[in-house]
């Protein structure tokens, strides 16, 4: 099923520091999206005080959208992880 969609998803993490290192890991991220994702798939991440905001806009079939956003909190778990304890 082809769709368009946008999005905006925020987390908070109340420390600017940490919410800063999360942001450049997950722009590293979307920096690497394969060729023919770029075309279709918008991902820009930035941060604010102590929150993560990630904007999102595609158009394309829904399975890949699926898939990207997954993709995107499994990146964000692994920043979580390792910013944790710093």
């Amino acid at each position: 099923m082809r769709i368009e969609a946008k999005a905006e998803i925020v987390w908070h993490y109340g420390e600017a520091t940490r919410a800063e290192a999360i942001a450049e890991a997950l722009e590293v991220d979307n920096a690497n999206l394969p060729d023919g994702l770029k075309k279709s798939l918008n991902v820009i991440t930035r941060w604010e005080d102590g929150d993560v905001i990630t904007k999102v806009k595609y158009s394309g079939e829904i399975e890949t959208l699926i898939k990207a956003l997954d993709d995107l909190v499994f990146s964000v778990k692994i920043a979580e992880d390792v910013t944790e304890n710093v």
